[in-house]
């Protein structure tokens, strides 16, 4: 109980190749990248409510010339 608590360990680790130009430029791409992925998104989401709103309302369509 009235032991000293252990400590953990540092870590400490340098990088065998590292080019900060080359990172700069990844930091970019990425971005972009993310971006594009986003926009992708949002149209075919889009797409889809469309798609699913086209599909209910023909049901609905369907529906009403059932009942005549």
């Amino acid at each position: 109980m009235l032991t000293k608590l252990s400590k953990h360990r540092d870590f400490e680790y340098t990088p065998l190749y590292y080019k900060p130009e080359k990172d700069k430029d990844e930091q970019v791409r990425k971005r972009l990248g993310i971006r594009r992925l986003r926009h992708k998104h949002k149209t075919r989401s889009l797409i889809w409510m469309l798609a699913t709103l086209g599909f209910i309302l023909y049901m609905l369509y369907l529906l009403s010339q059932i009942g005549k």
